[in-house]
């Protein structure tokens, strides 16, 4: 009994070694979950977008809204982009958002609290009637938060547009 070898070169082999089956299978399940993350990235899209605040002004010639950006976002504003806004008072879940069209952009920029900005004209599409279809009364001073989608371009457009350069 006592010449009985508990940790033979057999033992410590078998223990010391990984199967290869074990070592393969792990590489091919991550293998393959990237590249299903990779094939789903294609149809994903990513909307860029710009939030702030808007003041709503309304006229003989219909309702819109006024916003303004630092001059640096210039290069991404463009006219027909469209836009959300949800206004102040107003729970965007109960009454839903007013749409909207970037229908003017100023070429010049102006000092707005001591800093460049460019303006920029929303066009309210039906007027103060929001997205559930419920009507809201203007009163002067209206405001509220305007998200403008910039552009949707496919995820996997995103990751690899460093090749592209």
């Amino acid at each position: 009994m006592d010449n009985i070898e508990l940790r033979s070169e057999k033992a410590r082999n078998i223990i010391g070694k990984i199967p290869p089956v074990i070592v393969r299978s792990g590489i091919s399940i991550v293998a393959a979950v990237f590249l299903i993350l990779l094939v789903c990235s294609y149809y994903f899209p990513y909307t860029e977008t710009i939030s702030t605040t808007v003041n709503i002004e309304h006229s003989k010639l219909g309702c819109y809204g006024i916003v303004s950006f630092p001059v640096a976002l210039q290069s991404k504003l463009e006219t027909g982009e469209q836009a959300m806004i949800e206004v102040e008072g107003y729970s965007k879940n109960k009454f839903g958002q007013l749409k909207g069209v970037v229908c003017q952009k100023d070429s010049v920029p102006k000092i707005i609290c001591g800093e460049k900005r460019i303006v920029l004209r929303i066009a309210l599409k039906g007027g103060l009637v929001t997205s559930t279809g419920k009507p809201l009364t203007y009163y002067p001073g209206m405001g509220g938060k305007a998200v403008i989608f910039l552009q949707q371009q496919r995820l996997l457009n995103i990751l690899f547009a460093w090749l592209k350069e």
